[in-house]
């Protein structure tokens, strides 16, 4: 049955087997591809099978709003934008990573009309580039396309546009290239063709962290790892079976239909898009790059210090 997804995100955990059925909160669920491993996890009743009676996931439209929700009670569990936990972190929030949800952007890309004579960032000097706003993380990725292609934004007429209104505009010719998300991309791909992708400058970057709160580490550490277990067996069957996970979760998406998720599941697997909860030391060094750059950090990030490695599930790398 389709969720509605518009309230707020964190987790929340039953304490022990046989308590009352809880929710985990997640941003933009239903709306995103990381939203997949957690509806494989509640269809294939993996929180149930390790011991977690978690049969909801309930969304929340930012990494702040996580953070907030998580805080104000029940157990602490999310998965948020590796950006809002930074911040929130060096803020002093008891908050503290215990894995890596996703460790890729290549689910955000550039895209221009099939009939465009543009190929790439190189072709669009001089032409009108939708981005976000300045300090947005987008906005960053098409600085470091630019550069990557010899330019900077002064090359290019940068419009600030949000996603829908990028593609009303691309569709209405007033800018000749913007930005688009999957699984939006899959459902548009007759239309569109990709010219630039983050991945060309970092194959891999930390986008999202699996986040707790002291609280929860310290009362219901078994919880976590139930659930971070629960997690890499849902990524695991993911890339085992990308066909089959992506129908088991369209009901779960808003706005793409089980051809549209196939074909974005497909893409994804191929860039290794979800990670098993492991950290990967290149993709946190470009996620520093990319958080000085939007001013969310201020010079070298002390990631050891905001970590706890102990939830993490067996085979899967710590943090060194």
């Amino acid at each position: 049955m389709l969720r509605k997804f518009a309230l707020a995100l964190v987790g929340l955990l039953s304490i022990c087997p046989g308590a009352r059925a809880e929710s985990i909160h997640l941003s933009h669920y239903g709306e995103v591809m990381p939203t997949v491993p957690w509806a494989i996890a509640l269809v294939q009743h993996l929180f149930q099978k390790n011991g977690v009676n978690v049969t909801d996931v309930i969304s929340s439209q930012g990494g702040g709003t996580t953070i907030r929700n998580m805080l104000a009670g029940g157990l602490g569990f999310g998965e948020v934008s590796a950006g809002a936990t930074v911040t929130g972190i060096s803020a002093g929030l008891p908050v503290r990573i215990i894995g890596v949800g996703v460790d890729s952007a290549d689910d955000n890309s550039w895209v221009v009309p099939k009939q465009s004579p543009y190929h790439s960032f190189r072709d669009l000097r001089g032409r009108n580039l939708g981005i976000t706003a300045p300090g947005g993380v987008t906005y960053v990725y098409a600085e470091l396309l630019l550069k990557k292609n010899g330019m900077t934004l002064h090359d290019v007429n940068a419009v600030p546009v949000g996603t829908g209104a990028g593609i009303a505009a691309l569709d209405a010719g007033k800018i000749d290239a913007t930005y688009e998300y999957e699984p939006l991309f899959s459902r548009d791909e007759s239309k569109y063709r990709v010219i630039a992708n983050i991945g060309e400058v970092f194959p891999r970057i930390a986008t999202l962290f699996l986040v707790a709160t002291q609280d929860m580490i310290d009362q219901h550490p078994e919880q976590l790892r139930a659930i971070m277990l629960t997690h890499k067996q849902a990524v695991d069957f993911i890339y085992a079976n990308p066909k089959q996970a992506a129908d088991l979760a369209t009901p779960y998406m808003v706005g793409a239909d089980q051809a549209v998720l196939e074909r974005a599941v497909a893409r994804l697997v191929q860039f290794h898009f979800w990670s098993e909860g492991g950290f990967n030391n290149t993709a946190l060094a470009n996620l520093e790059q990319v958080l000085n750059l939007t001013g969310e950090a201020n010079g070298k990030i002390d990631f050891k210090a905001m970590t706890d490695n102990r939830f993490l599930p067996p085979g899967v790398a710590p943090l060194q």
